[in-house]
């Protein structure tokens, strides 16, 4: 029998509407986060909405790696977060 690798998720695209912002304290600075459903996201980076490539590409690296991943699309800005229950420190400090 062969065993296959599990796929990588792909990251969740959301509307600004879907999500709840919040902020939280973390390593010695306050960090920027949303829900969306029972889950939360840190912050990772933002992008201008003329650089949509570089958001999805970070946004699918994450992904491959394991790490579960949104983007959200606020005012003029793409900004790609990372789902805290399963986020490394590494993830959080991608950008």
């Amino acid at each position: 029998m062969e065993l296959r690798q599990s796929t990588p998720r792909l990251p969740l695209f959301l509307s600004h509407q879907l999500v709840h912002p919040f902020k939280f304290w973390h390593n010695n600075q306050l960090q920027e986060g949303i829900r969306f459903g029972k889950e939360l996201y840190c912050f990772v980076a933002d992008f201008a909405i003329n650089a949509r490539q570089e958001a999805f590409s970070l946004a699918v690296t994450l992904a491959e790696q394991g790490t579960p991943v949104c983007i959200t699309c606020m005012g003029a800005k793409y900004k790609v977060w990372v789902n805290l229950s399963a986020t490394s420190h590494e993830a959080m400090t991608a950008a």
